[in-house]
């Protein structure tokens, strides 16, 4: 499966033809490949997974969306080996910028790689797939800017930036592509500084997360979707849901601040009681 793209800094591109912008939300990269058989294969950075069950949780929510929402009957048409194709996209996540986490889809689809061509899709093909595959896509800022209008200078300051279209105010981050391959992100100055979090005790954790009123929340969007809720289900999802709204206070380098085997189980224990209690 083809790497996402390196997307530099603003200063250390110069762009040539026309220019797609678009708004860029905080979280990690994202991939997939689909399979013949509609089978999808997600991966991150280091590691490939064959289900969403076994993606780590800060990626499991858009595992999900990719799983449920590809229309793999439009794939199928599209292209007669959907194995060459490797989409790349971003896993939205809380890197120290509030968004409206029920707005903002856990993926958004960027860049589509095709072994037959060799090459990226251009950012607005790109685009045009996603849409076509029932998959959410960066909102556009500017289409087919001519590069040598851009005042791409706007973005050196936070009021150059847009209005969001995923939280009050600015957008955090802008991405811009050309049509030959140039691409680079400006992040907006006026960022929250962060604090890398401290170790703490799985249980802990539970207790501060997994709510009565969040284990009630869980539920009733499972229920909504359709989904079963036992004790597991309704652990996942809660797990996921924390991992993707709270990833700045819980992760570091990647890495969860405590034991995430236990602080599932002790998910799952004050999910099992809260259970209980309602029956």
């Amino acid at each position: 499966m083809k790497q996402c793209p390196e997307t530099p800094a603003l200063d250390e591109v110069e762009f040539s033809g026309h220019v797609w912008v678009q708004e860029l939300p905080t979280g990690g990269k994202f991939r997939f490949q689909v399979a013949a058989s509609g089978l999808v294969t997600f991966a991150t950075a280091q590691q490939s997974f064959d289900t969403p069950a076994t993606v780590p949780p800060q990626f499991r929510l858009a595992a999900e969306l990719i799983n449920e929402r590809l229309d793999r009957d439009a794939l199928a048409a599209a292209t007669d080996d959907p194995g060459d194709v490797t989409f790349c996209g971003i896993a939205t996540r809380n890197k120290g910028v509030e968004y409206d986490w029920h707005t903002v889809p856990a993926f958004v689809g960027v860049d589509i790689w095709s072994d037959r061509k060799d090459q990226f899709l251009s950012p607005d093909a790109a685009a045009g797939v996603f849409k076509r595959l029932g998959l959410p896509t960066l909102p556009a800022i500017e289409k087919e800017l001519a590069a040598v209008h851009a005042d791409f200078t706007r973005y050196a300051d936070q009021d150059g930036f847009p209005e969001s279209e995923w939280r009050e105010g600015h957008a955090t981050g802008v991405l811009i592509r050309d049509k030959s391959g140039g691409r680079a992100a400006e992040w907006c100055r006026e960022q929250n500084t962060v604090t890398a979090p401290e170790p703490q005790a799985a249980v802990d954790l539970a207790t501060e997360y997994a709510t009565d009123k969040r284990i009630e929340q869980t539920i009733a969007e499972l229920q909504a979707d359709g989904h079963s809720v036992i004790v597991d289900t309704i652990r996942d999802r809660l797990v996921a849901d924390v991992a993707r709204e709270a990833y700045v206070d819980l992760f570091v380098d990647g890495e969860f601040v405590a034991s995430l085997s236990a602080f599932r189980s002790a998910v799952a224990g004050r999910v099992q009681q809260h259970q209980s209690t309602a029956d």
